[in-house]
Formats: C-alpha cells, sequence, structure tokens
C-alpha cells in the first residue's frame, strides 16, 4: 500500500504527541460518522442501513473515547503548524469528505467507505513507532483494532452484495 504521508510530514514527527494524532483522529471519526449516516439514508436493503447505522455509532462512540481522553489531559494547543506537520498533504483530515455521489452503487459505496477505513487504520498505525509508553500504544492500538473490524464488517456486507 502506498503511503498515505508527504515525506515532509514523515519527516517532521519528532515533536508529535498522542493529543495531536487523536485530534486529527477526532476529525475523521465525526466525518466517517456523517458518511455513515448519509449512506444509511440511501441504502437498499435493512442490512445495509443496519450496518450503515451500526458503523455511524460505532464511529460517534471513538470521537466520544478521544474527546473524553483529550478532556483528561491538560491543554496543550495544537497550533496550525502541528497539524500541517501532520497532514502535509491535506489528506487525512479530508478522509470521508469526498464520497461517491448518490447515484452510485451499493458495491461502489462499500469499496470506497473500505478504502477510507483503510487509510484511517494506515493514519493511527503509522504512529505506534512513536509511542513506547504501554498506556499510549495501548490506547493506539485500540482505534486500530476498531477501525480494522470496521474494514471486516464492510467487506462481509460487500461479498453479500
Amino acid at each position: 500500500m502506498r503511503s498515505l504521508f508527504s515525506k515532509e510530514f514523515l519527516s517532521s514527527r519528532k515533536g508529535i504527541r498522542l493529543r495531536h494524532v487523536f485530534y486529527i483522529g477526532s476529525l475523521m471519526e465525526q466525518q466517517a460518522e456523517a458518511f455513515y449516516k448519509r449512506f444509511a439514508k440511501q441504502a437498499q436493503g435493512n442490512d445495509v442501513k443496519e450496518l450503515c447505522l451500526q458503523l455511524a455509532n460505532e464511529e460517534a462512540q471513538h470521537f466520544k473515547l478521544i474527546d473524553y481522553q483529550l478532556s483528561r489531559w491538560k491543554s496543550l494547543p495544537i497550533s496550525k503548524g502541528d497539524l500541517e506537520a501532520m497532514d502535509a498533504d491535506g489528506k487525512l483530515c479530508k478522509i470521508f469528505l469526498s464520497p461517491p455521489d448518490l447515484d452510485s452503487t451499493t458495491k461502489e459505496i462499500f469499496e470506497y467507505a473500505i478504502d477510507q477505513e483503510t487509510k484511517m487504520v494506515a493514519f493511527y498505525e503509522s504512529f505506534e513507532k512513536e509511542f513506547t509508553d504501554w498506556w499510549k500504544l495501548t490506547k493506539l492500538k485500540a482505534m486500530v483494532a476498531e477501525e480494522k473490524t470496521h474494514i471486516m464488517k464492510l467487506t462481509d456486507m460487500k461479498s453479500q452484495l
């Protein structure tokens, strides 16, 4: 898989904190929730609609988990420079923001969702080497595991179409 990240991003990671990763993650989780709610409205069939609503709920829970964790830490402002370093190509904050057209097939929408979830996994996994504290790594790995279950659920449902 081709890297999501620019060379600038990969070389600028020294000062990245878990809160920065979670902040970007919280934006992506909100975008994913909105996507799944929209997809549920246009879904053909109860199974697809039910899965989309379940995933939207899980994305909302991810956001709440991240937001709760961020609220427990001492406030450290995230500067524009921090965000630019993490998202030098402008791709991460745009995950789930360019969904397929309303006339797309269900299969095309599932392919899009799987691709976006895969990008979220790559985002969270890319920081595993940065965080050697067990508690930070545990939280990061939990997010990766959750996103991977989304990929499995989407893949299973797509195969039934």
